[in-house]
């Protein structure tokens, strides 16, 4: 496997398409079996800034309900076709990305820094994200948000990852909880994580939400309204689906979206890709 680092534009934009044959694959599946998805994130920012990926996104995100997120995962076990992996911590024990599932390429990889040392599939992918209800309480939902990410980069630590904390001491911290977390056995901490998401989905909220999303749940909520219509949007050369009301999905998340970053160089490799495999699509 060659290394690339950072990703030049040229291969940055062949694995953008050939991400989007991953989405295509990810419609058939959803089509054939009535799943409604839709285009969030970035994609979603590109669908509408720039009718496709945004120059320097890696990655495409779709998002779900959860009912919708449960049924994916099960009808992808026998209708995903032989070129794709079903990527959850059920199928693969050391993945501790609990709360999405990928839908990785056999035969690619895009190894990313905190992953380097995990035995993970690498594959390009694409990001499948469930919706899940926002707890009422304002108390809760701090708790419920914050407990989460942090827990889950225990975990990760214990499987091999190496998280990259923005803050020096949110690192130490992190770290130190989970050499001290070692007293749990992992299964133990593995089986709470993965119930953990769903805890309130048995009751009525106005408000769902993205658990780990990368703005924290503050941001990442949605009333449950504005995930329950859709619309299409052009993305490259096709149309996907998208919530019916994108421009408030998105400013309540992002704010002024349509808005450019000053330092766009910047904005490039965000995901930290070490090394690069586009095997037999190269």
């Amino acid at each position: 496997m060659e290394v690339f680092n950072p990703i030049t534009k040229e291969q940055l934009r062949k694995m953008q398409l050939i991400e989007l044959n991953i989405l295509k694959e990810v419609r058939r599946v959803c089509e054939k079996n009535d799943i409604h998805y839709f285009l969030i994130g970035g994609t979603l920012i590109g669908a509408i800034r720039h009718k496709g990926f945004i120059p320097w996104d890696d990655d495409i995100d779709i998002g779900m309900s959860r009912a919708d997120f449960d049924r994916f995962i099960e009808v992808c076990k026998t209708d995903l076709g032989p070129d794709f992996f079903l990527q959850t911590p059920e199928t693969e024990e050391k993945n501790a990305d609990y709360e999405i599932a990928r839908i990785r390429l056999n035969g690619t990889a895009c190894v990313q820094s905190f992953r380097k040392n995990t035995k993970t599939h690498n594959g390009f992918y694409v990001e499948v994200f469930p919706y899940d209800n926002l707890p009422k309480n304002k108390i809760t939902q701090f708790f419920y948000g914050k407990w989460f990410p942090f827990m889950k980069r225990i975990c990760a630590i214990r499987m091999g990852y190496t998280p990259h904390p923005k803050k020096f001491i949110v690192f130490l911290i992190v770290y130190a909880a989970a050499f001290i977390s070692r007293i749990i056995p992992l299964k133990v901490l593995h089986k709470k994580m993965l119930n953990y998401h769903v805890k309130h989905n048995r009751k009525e909220t106005d408000y769902v939400f993205l658990l780990s999303g990368a703005w924290g749940y503050e941001k990442e909520k949605h009333l449950r309204t504005t995930i329950s219509e859709f619309t299409t949007v052009p993305f490259e050369d096709d149309v996907f689906p998208a919530p019916k009301d994108y421009d408030t999905f998105l400013r309540e998340q992002y704010g002024d979206y349509m808005q450019m970053p000053k330092d766009i160089e910047s904005c490039y490799n965000k995901h930290r890709c070490l090394e690069l495999d586009f095997g037999k699509y190269n």
